[in-house]
């Protein structure tokens, strides 16, 4: 996913800083990061989208210099700099107002009043807040295409549905007509047609974007359906428009009649498996079972893995090839997440070069609660450095009837619930390593401290010793027969 930003105009409307705007433009200029460079070419340290910041300390004194200094940050992509006066400067010196304005370089007038530390740390919470909203609107737009694409005009419903949670438009076409539209389409019908004819055309490109005045159209080959998918809107699409918009493809792929997800595995397969294993897309078995090359109603495997002690890239298409499926995506943790039809058989987690966690098989409604488990699963792998492998429901699971056991979970867990400190994932850690402070520390990923303080405050508030044999056993099941809370709940 591209890097989240935000607008210069937003940093400007921050009353708290006082920014003034001299010169250049600030409506299409995005910032990704705050730099702090007193250097006379600081563009050599600059990646693009920067809101460099100097106090002008050894600043050049001569016209070419600071017209060299301005052309620089043009050339390296910075979207704006702030100058901060005194205690080196009274004002921002004129000569660098004109090269601003001659070069189209956005430049600020930082006051005594605000500190360089104090803009870099209010433009990080700003990102991170865009990060947080735009996450925020992926899953919504992920629950409300997927609700779609089980209507019985799925096709329809998901271009429709992927046109609103854009703001734009969206058309599915393919090389005679217009199959499916939503929103109204500005752009010019013979732009669509030529997109649509450059994609279809033998050995042309998968996707191809074309910029328009003030908006972004894109186009989408569906596989090898013979069907592309466009979508524009005005202003252009942003980070979260992109993850949408792999969605949407990655449906309407499997909702195009796909017999199998084309190789290697692309974007819109991980699309399509983080709906399924979040929980989003119950109602699209079907599809993915067709993807996946097997019949529906079968029973599956998830697996989460990640590289035993080495670094480097991931190959997601020869991880697909071992494991036998072409459900296969990257998980925030850099490792791979991916779904198995059970009746296969994987040789990753034979490979001492990966340490695997893998599920027992479970039907198709039981998927996203496995996802979750395997989560855990695989912290355990880590902390224990080898392959852990999830057991059947059998022996005493087998003698207690599934409801009967998450009714006894449910009462016997209950004060833990509302409390703001996950109580129950740290005893289950804890149990898990067999009392052993450090490695559920490690799988957690806090101090061993704080382990011991939840385990303490969980014993507090069951009322029981949780150093006691039969006290362990009963929470132990207890933990394992907790049903696995829903997608939004806590």
């Amino acid at each position: 996913m591209a890097t989240v930003t935000i607008g210069l105009h937003d940093v400007l409307a921050r009353a708290d800083l006082g920014l003034t705007q001299l010169s250049g433009p600030a409506e299409d200029r995005t910032i990704r990061w705050v730099h702090i460079c007193e250097l006379r070419d600081p563009g050599h340290y600059l990646t693009g989208g920067e809101l460099l910041l100097t106090a002008g300390v050894d600043f050049p004194d001569t016209r070419a210099e600071t017209h060299r200094y301005v052309r620089r940050l043009v050339a390296a992509g910075a979207a704006a700099l702030g100058f901060g006066v005194t205690p080196v400067h009274d004002e921002v010196p004129p000569e660098l107002v004109t090269a601003c304005r001659r070069h189209g370089l956005p430049l600020l007038l930082v006051p005594q009043r605000t500190s360089f530390l104090v803009i870099s740390q209010v433009v990080s919470l700003m990102l991170a807040a865009q990060e947080r909203a735009g996450q925020h609107r992926i899953s919504v737009a992920q629950a409300a295409l997927t609700r779609a694409a089980a209507r019985p005009d799925g096709v329809s419903a998901v271009v429709r549905q992927l046109a609103a949670a854009l703001g734009g438009w969206a058309v599915l076409a393919d090389g005679r007509r217009r199959l499916s539209s939503g929103g109204a389409v500005p752009a010019r019908a013979e732009e669509v047609e030529e997109l649509v004819a450059r994609l279809l055309t033998p050995g042309g490109p998968s996707s191809a974007t074309a910029h328009r005045a003030g908006g972004q159209v894109v186009a989408q080959a569906l596989g090898r359906t013979g069907r592309v998918l466009l979508a524009g809107r005005e202003p252009g699409f942003g980070t979260a428009d992109r993850a949408i918009l792999e969605v949407g493809v990655a449906l309407l792929t499997v909702l195009s009649g796909a017999d199998r997800l084309p190789a290697p595995v692309g974007e819109p397969v991980a699309a399509l498996l983080a709906l399924v294993l979040d929980g989003a897309a119950a109602e699209v078995e079907t599809h993915v079972a067709a993807a996946a090359g097997v019949s529906p109603g079968g029973q599956w495997q998830v697996v989460r893995a990640r590289r035993a002690g080495t670094t480097g890239e991931v190959d997601r298409a020869e991880v697909a090839a071992r494991l036998g499926t072409p459900l296969v995506g990257f998980a925030e943790d850099g490792g791979v997440r991916a779904l198995v039809p059970a009746a296969g058989r994987s040789a990753l987690a034979e490979d001492p070069r990966w340490l695997v966690a893998a599920s027992a098989p479970v039907g198709w409604a039981e998927v996203p609660g496995a996802a979750r488990r395997m989560t855990r699963l695989l912290r355990h792998a880590v902390a224990q450095g080898r392959s852990l492998t999830e057991s059947p429901r059998g022996g005493l699971d087998g003698l207690v009837p599934a409801a009967d056991a998450a009714e006894f979970a449910r009462a016997r867990l209950a004060p833990l619930a509302g409390h703001p400190a996950p109580l129950a994932e740290t005893l289950r850690a804890w149990l898990a390593a067999g009392g052993n402070w450090e490695t559920a520390a490690q799988v957690l990923g806090v101090h061993r401290n704080t382990v011991r303080h939840r385990v303490a405050t969980a014993a507090r508030l069951l009322d029981c010793d949780p150093q006691d044999a039969d006290t362990r056993a009963e929470l132990w099941l207890a933990l394992r027969w907790l049903p696995e809370p829903q997608p939004g709940q806590t």
